[in-house]
């Protein structure tokens, strides 16, 4: 990893059924299967067989239903994790990098959904609070110490409580450390710079 319920904002906004197929890993029968039996939601195409997936109800969809898939294929998005305890934290932040063009935020309120979380949508930037209740931000992060899928993920750990030494400590660790309450221009910053990454490496 690179120290440096459902997703909101940005991307394509619709999709076929064919394109669900291939994100989920699955053939068009099955996805039409889910959106007859009323599962997907969705709409058909007027004097057409086509049917269209929105896209927060095809996100909403994966996430009950706690389904695998590919986020790289939904679009080329920056995928944000915020996850902390305090649910008010984690709407505030989502709320405000919902915002923001390009960018597709999802939740985590313990170490364990974080630490699934992470392993299930591969997120470019995860935003952790030090202190999750049931796990603190360094054991979700060994959890996942051996995922190659989120190797170059980005961390930024969040505390509000953590000492002058501790929060050295975690630097001399690899970890890089935001003191709440939070500036939302330095996550800004983060999301800006992995935009520029993302831009060059598809150059």
């Amino acid at each position: 990893m690179n120290p440096g319920k459902g997703g909101e904002g940005g991307g394509r906004e619709v999709y076929t059924t064919g394109q669900v197929a291939k994100i989920c890993g699955v053939t068009i029968r099955t996805v039409i299967k889910w959106f007859e039996s009323g599962k997907l939601d969705g709409y058909k195409i007027p004097a057409s067989r086509d049917r269209r997936i929105p896209r927060d109800a095809l996100l909403r969809f994966l996430d009950d239903h706690r389904y695998p898939y590919d986020p790289s294929l939904l679009d080329p998005s920056i995928r944000v994790l915020v996850a902390d305890d305090e649910p008010a934290i984690v709407a505030m932040i989502a709320e405000d990098l919902a915002r923001l063009d390009g960018v597709e935020v999802h939740r985590a309120h313990s170490g364990y959904e974080a630490g699934y979380e992470t392993a299930r949508i591969r997120p470019h930037l995860l935003l952790i609070d030090y202190n999750l209740g049931d796990l603190d931000a360094e054991q979700v992060l060994a959890t996942l110490a051996r995922d190659e899928g989120v190797k170059d993920m980005r961390v930024l750990v969040m505390t509000g409580f953590l000492s002058d030494d501790e929060v050295r400590t975690l630097q001399r660790r690899g970890l890089r450390v935001l003191r709440k309450p939070l500036d939302p221009r330095a996550i800004v910053a983060e999301i800006e710079d992995l935009r520029t990454v993302s831009r060059r490496s598809r150059a």
